[in-house]
């Protein structure tokens, strides 16, 4: 039971990278040795999935070369304006005909659960528009809250008490075939998962294993947190993914170096660190809880 289609959200500004975020897309920051793209890549791959789109608009260009040298399998669709979320699924939708399911992947985070979940997703999506994968978080998150009521979305507010909730994780399946076409740009939840005018299943569990690279911040504290939790799903996909060089991780949890611990070396050059995260050039001990891109930093 496979969905065959994949889509990336990939047109995003990088205006939450902080400074590298200027000068270096978002898909193409490194989660060691390979980028957050070629990781969505194989993630995708991973459930079976045969057809991968993104949406490019920011630094189009860089990304649309690195796909090329990279020759990665991935179909581009290009917004020269931005179509948001909702128009974006809309282009491609229209480019399929309508036709079809559609996995929707955010490229900065990454969402790992038991097969058996993901099937019981693929089944759900048979009877509605959209099925959505909510992610339990904590009461003090600061994230939107799903309301529902027999597991079919009613509402979004702010959440207001002191109890963990659940929230849309931002990735879901589309049925096409069920959608109705809207041409432009247009939001998530006014287009695609129009939970006013019908039906929009929310499944939610306990065992979704949840990493966000979406910020300058939530990127350093998640590369740093990969050491600590090598029994994690996401520690075991980068190996089989080819994207940690387990010679070198190092004592303290440093990778590529040798210094202060969590100093994170992703150069082709071994350089002491000073407990930054250095994607380009080498690090500097006058910064500390920094990400390194040459001459551009951005202070976490």
């Amino acid at each position: 039971m496979k969905v065959e289609n994949a889509f990336i959200l990939g047109a995003g500004l990088g205006t939450r990278m902080g400074e590298v975020g200027k000068v270096l897309p978002k898909l193409l920051w490194p989660v060691f040795e390979k980028s957050l793209l070629e990781l969505q890549v194989d993630f995708a791959k991973s459930l079976g999935v045969q057809n991968i789109y993104i949406n490019t608009h920011f630094h189009a260009e860089q990304i649309h070369k690195y796909i090329s040298e990279k020759k990665l399998n991935i179909n581009v669709l290009h917004e020269e304006s931005l179509l948001d979320i909702g128009g974006g699924i809309h282009n491609l939708a229209k480019l399929l005909s309508y036709k079809g399911k559609v996995l929707i992947l955010n490229g900065d985070q990454f969402l790992f659960q038991e097969i058996s979940h993901y099937e019981r997703l693929i089944n759900l999506s048979d009877n509605y528009t959209a099925t959505l994968l909510g992610l339990k978080v904590s009461h003090d998150s600061g994230y939107n809250e799903l309301i529902l009521e027999n597991n079919q979305l009613i509402e979004i507010t702010k959440h207001d008490s002191k109890e963990d909730y659940f929230t849309y994780s931002g990735s879901s399946i589309i049925n096409l075939s069920k959608l109705i076409p809207v041409s432009g740009e247009s939001k998530f939840f006014d287009s695609v998962a129009k939970y006013k005018d019908q039906s929009v299943y929310v499944y939610n569990h306990d065992e979704l294993e949840y990493w966000d690279f979406g910020t300058a911040e939530r990127y350093f504290e998640s590369m740093r947190k990969v050491f600590s939790l090598k029994q994690s799903h996401l520690y075991n996909f980068l190996i089989n993914s080819n994207a940690i060089t387990v010679s070198k991780v190092g004592k303290n949890s440093t990778y590529n170096c040798t210094g202060t611990p969590y100093s994170i070396n992703l150069t082709n050059e071994e350089n002491p660190g000073f407990g930054n995260i250095v994607i380009e050039g080498k690090d500097d001990s006058t910064f500390k809880k920094c990400i390194v891109f040459n001459e551009i930093k951005t202070q976490i």
